[in-house]
């Protein structure tokens, strides 16, 4: 495994030039660590705890629920017909209340809220932890919980992970390792895109071989308090949360302009396997030469020589 490139000090004004237009993670520490909330983490669990219930006013989150013997890990049951975990629609307090009531245990369940937005969940917050440089689309999401392993997978959008409190481990894979992390169902997943079937804690490299291959191309980055990864859009990524109380703030954006009637890549990923699984080699290596020429190569634009009134769905998407 390998490290990240880290920052320390960046000036928000220079991540976007310096960061975020590489396509490389990298990892800014102390970038939020003048936030309120992470100060009061530093202070202790019950100050953490006091502010963020301070902001709650009983808006239901989905919150999950593993036991014990899963050890965190969020995944499907052996026999993948479900999921080893429940969900509960509850406030932020009432998931507070029950991380403090099993901190007291020696083997507690695992409980997590992910990706809650915080406009709704705990209004007012934001506006005293300012995410600095990022579009004003890219609204705060709230993590919270204690040892939670969520499986490599990937995000259609960009990621700025804010740590709060505890420890969390990211293991990034750039995006060309899909054929190393062997991917489960597209269509059936415990997060919104699909997860490596593969147990980071204990790979079962007979079952599993190509993952070492994935391991050597692997980008490693332990944040504390304070710290932010930058992820960009496709990298897959493995997060294992540990601790009695665990809390991040994530930010996701665009930078594309897509059609105003297009659906997600993620969307056109699926319809375009229900079309081509069936058809015959050949076949599929014919359309994968025009899906080159029209969408993957770079070295070329196969409209340029249309005129402009002419070009329709190949026509570039105006800066504007």
């Amino acid at each position: 495994m390998n490290t990240l490139t880290e920052y320390r000090d960046l000036d928000p004004a220079r991540f976007f030039s310096e960061v975020a237009g590489s396509y490389r993670p990298a990892v800014l520490r102390g970038f939020v660590r003048h936030w309120p909330v992470v100060q009061k983490a530093l202070q202790s669990p019950e100050a953490l705890c006091q502010y963020v219930m301070g902001f709650d006013r009983g808006y239901e989150v989905d919150a999950v629920m593993t036991p014990p013997a899963e050890r965190g890990r969020l995944f499907y049951k052996p026999d993948m017909e479900g999921f080893n975990f429940v969900r509960n629609k509850v406030p932020v307090s009432r998931v507070i209340e029950q991380l403090a009531r099993y901190s007291q245990f020696e083997a507690p369940p695992s409980v997590a809220v992910q990706s809650a937005l915080i406009d709704d969940c705990l209004p007012g917050f934001a506006e005293q932890n300012v995410a600095p440089a990022l579009p004003s689309s890219a609204r705060p999401r709230l993590w919270l919980g204690n040892t939670i392993t969520t499986p490599a997978h990937f995000d259609e959008s960009y990621n700025l992970a804010c740590v709060v409190s505890g420890a969390r481990r990211f293991t990034l894979f750039p995006p060309e390792q899909v054929d190393n992390l062997y991917i489960g169902p597209l269509d059936y997943a415990p997060t919104p895109t699909p997860i490596s079937m593969v147990d980071f804690r204990t790979p079962d490299f007979d079952r599993h071989p190509r993952f070492r291959e994935a391991l050597r191309h692997a980008l490693v980055a332990d944040l504390a308090p304070g710290d932010t990864l930058y992820i960009p859009t496709l990298w897959w990524h493995h997060v294992q949360s540990s601790g009695i109380l665990n809390m991040m703030v994530n930010y996701w954006w665009k930078n594309e302009q897509p059609a105003d009637d297009a659906g997600t890549t993620f969307e056109a990923l699926v319809a375009t396997l229900k079309a081509m699984k069936h058809q015959p080699p050949e076949v599929r290596a014919a359309w994968g030469a025009i899906f080159r020429h029209y969408v993957f190569d770079p070295e070329q634009d196969p409209s340029a020589h249309l005129p402009a009134h002419a070009q329709g769905v190949l026509r570039k998407a105006r800066p504007d």
